[in-house]
């Protein structure tokens, strides 16, 4: 199934909120925006380069079956970029100019993959109950489940919960929340749409949320790419 037009009718939608969510919320925008939990200091920009990589990483994330997985997700994500600009045709944001996202070591890295990964999670989940489009409603759910897979591998691997804060439900994250996290990664949207959509499903705004999700992958997808080589998968 591939989206390729507007939809034709908007419907309303709702969404649940509970502790646990607003707790998980608050854990993973401080990872992005504060570098707590988890995350290396480089995401910082303020911080020198010596405090890169700091927090260690298990022996387990230097063997094969590690940097196969990274492998993997790399060509996942390379796939939902393709995937989306695709759908949206003519639509479809350019690519954003990014910085930041060589990392110094490969301690840097994998902190930075788990936090990116977990983000993703909860940005496609925040975006989720605005969707009016059933099509488009399934594709986002694709790819957000394959975000989930990404992540969990991930954060057993690096010997964490496979869901952050051992939680049994995750949370979303608003379309401000995740803008304001990826924000000192993004030199330029090179005169694509700002990084938001709105609360009121309507056709247009599910091509908002869709070029919201491209940029996300675009990110991740030039994250993966800029490392592949520096760190061996």
């Amino acid at each position: 199934m591939t989206p390729t037009q507007l939809p034709n009718a908007d419907h309303e939608a709702t969404s649940l909120t509970s502790d646990d969510a607003v707790g998980r919320r608050s854990f993973l925008v401080r990872s992005l925006i504060t570098g707590a939990v988890a995350v290396p200091a480089v995401l910082l920009p303020a911080q020198p380069a010596a405090a890169a990589g700091l927090q260690s990483v298990p022996f387990s994330a230097f063997l094969f079956p590690f940097r196969r997985l990274l492998t993997e997700i790399r060509d996942h994500e390379n796939d939902h970029v393709e995937f989306l600009v695709d759908a949206l045709g003519s639509a479809a944001r350019p690519k954003p100019t990014f910085k930041g996202l060589t990392q110094r070591s490969y301690s840097a890295f994998l902190r930075l993959t788990q936090t990116l990964e977990n983000t993703g999670v909860s940005a496609y989940l925040g975006a989720a109950p605005f969707i009016s489009n059933p099509d488009f409603l399934a594709a986002a759910g694709s790819i957000l489940s394959v975000e989930a897979r990404h992540a969990g591998a991930v954060n057993l691997g690096l010997e964490d919960p496979v869901v952050p804060d051992d939680a049994s439900f995750d949370s979303p994250l608003t379309a401000a929340e995740v803008a304001a996290a990826v924000a000192p990664f993004v030199q330029s949207l090179n005169g694509g749409p700002e990084l938001t959509y709105s609360t009121t499903p309507s056709a247009a705004n599910d091509i908002a949320i869709l070029n919201f999700a491209l940029a996300l992958e675009y990110l991740e997808a030039e994250f993966y790419n800029l490392n592949a080589s520096r760190y061996g998968y």
